[in-house]
């Protein structure tokens, strides 16, 4: 799984390799930058990457001696049982050792550890190993897989100069981070198996490990090209790309700052010049002012003598229209003179019989009081089902038009106000926190109003 991680990583940071050779910030004389993958990798040499093998002894001459050892002890001691118990025995090739004949077939589960490792080397030796070029094709898929398909060294990506050097700090870091782990899998290139001897990894699994290898070191150096003379400042023959870029970068911001320092001395000029575009009109229009005097001192007498005859004209008009709707308001308060729900009970008695012959308006108007006084009660708070235009549409066509209509509002408790110039019959709520008494007997007289509207429907 480890091993899976890390070539998933180094294949996406090949990937953002190839991706940085198509950029248009990386190019020269319309070519790549960038080295290709291939590139690279020819220039890695296996000898300088991989430690050599460390020297052993042969393993048969070890195995030969220990056997040998062995098999004198076993004649020793066979010898030893022979001289003292007469016991007919025989040299067993299987287990290399003398036995006794009618035990040979109870001691063949007796084999010792020698026997045990040879049979093991034969099965392991029985496993068929990977052939020349099936390991040469699996190498070359792997490679394939880091490098990627054939580049053309075509700019078609559009990234800028400060992207280029996010992209190429990221690998670079993520390099760095990937360095323990690289060193580890190349520690196990050499290393061997302590019982079979035989490398720690198997044939294909080696295989991935040095490809891996070989992408860590190929983008290393890559990279190295990259950032080279970066941090030497006694460097001054040639810049490495990075510093290039930075300097790119530089330039880009000395470059927004210089425009912006442009635009905002740009709108300081603008706004200099609607200043002073604002000053000479109020001068022209001061100016003009001033020639209108002379031509206008003669009208304003009259114009003054006008205008005080319309507003004398106006306040008698409005005093009238204001006596007659004061006489009308009293008139409509004078209708009603039982308040509660005595009183709206007798106003639906009025409404009842002027609707006898038209059924559907009365039905109507109930219904519109009852929706009414329905939501006051259920939201006393909302002022708006507390207050009714006296010129509302809707009001007027279900309700006002008809006789008892706007007194059962009178008789339930609304009074005749102008609310934000607007005349309207207004439910006041008194104040909850200073007069609880006075709030619980409004809102019971609007219970009440509701229940006789229902009753009554």
């Amino acid at each position: 799984m480890e091993l899976r991680r890390v070539e998933d990583e180094l294949k996406s940071h090949c990937e953002s390799w190839r991706q940085l050779r198509r950029a248009r910030g990386l190019t020269c004389d319309g070519n790549a930058a960038l080295p290709t993958l291939k590139e690279l990798f020819s220039k890695l040499n296996d000898e300088e990457i991989f430690p050599p093998e460390p020297e052993e002894e042969p393993e048969e001459a070890e195995y030969d001696t220990q056997m040998k050892d062995e098999e004198k002890k076993d004649k020793e001691s066979i010898e030893y049982d022979k001289n003292n118990t007469e016991k007919e025995v025989e040299y067993d090739e299987t287990q290399m050792k003398y036995v006794e004949k009618k035990d040979k077939k109870f001691m063949e589960p007796e084999k010792n550890n020698s026997t045990k490792k040879s049979s093991e080397h034969s099965v392991a030796a029985s496993k068929p190993a990977v052939s020349a070029s099936e390991s040469n094709a699996f190498s070359k898929s792997i490679y394939i897989g880091y490098i990627g398909p054939e580049e053309e060294g075509i700019a078609d990506h559009d990234m800028t100069p400060q992207q280029i050097l996010e992209l190429l700090d990221k690998i670079k870091e993520s390099l760095t981070l990937l360095a323990p782990k690289m060193n580890k899998f190349l520690n196990r290139t050499i290393e061997k198996d302590p019982i079979t001897r035989k490398p720690r990894y198997g044939e294909k699994a080696m295989i991935r490990v040095k490809q891996a290898i070989r992408a860590y070191k190929a983008l290393e150096c890559g990279l190295s090209g990259v950032f080279q003379d970066e941090t030497n400042s006694e460097s001054t023959d040639q810049s490495s790309l990075v510093s290039n870029l930075r300097k790119q970068v530089q330039s880009w911001e000395e470059q927004m700052n210089e425009q912006r320092r442009v635009k905002q001395t740009q709108e300081q000029i603008e706004l200099e010049r609607i200043a002073n575009e604002k000053l000479l009109a109020e001068k022209r229009e001061k100016e003009q002012r001033l020639l209108e005097e002379q031509r206008k001192r003669e009208e304003e007498l009259e114009l003054s003598r006008r205008a005080e005859e319309a507003r004398r004209r106006r306040i008698e008009e409005e005093q009238l229209a204001l006596a007659a709707e004061r006489e009308a308001d009293a008139n409509l308060l004078s209708l009603v003179p039982t308040k509660g729900p005595e009183g709206v009970r007798e106003q639906i008695e009025k409404m009842r019989q002027a609707l006898e012959d038209d059924r559907p308006a009365l039905d109507v108007a109930l219904g519109s009081l009852y929706t009414l006084f329905d939501q006051i009660t259920r939201k006393p708070e909302e002022v708006s089902f507390r207050r009714v235009r006296r010129d509302h549409p809707k009001f007027n066509e279900d309700i006002g038009r008809h006789v008892g209509g706007k007194e059962v509002l009178i008789a339930a408790g609304f009074r005749l106000e102008t609310l934000d110039g607007v005349k309207c019959f207004f439910s006041k709520e008194p104040n909850i926190e200073s007069d609880m008494n006075g709030w619980s007997d409004w809102f019971d007289g609007l219970k009440k109003t509701s229940q006789v509207i229902e009753e009554e429907t």
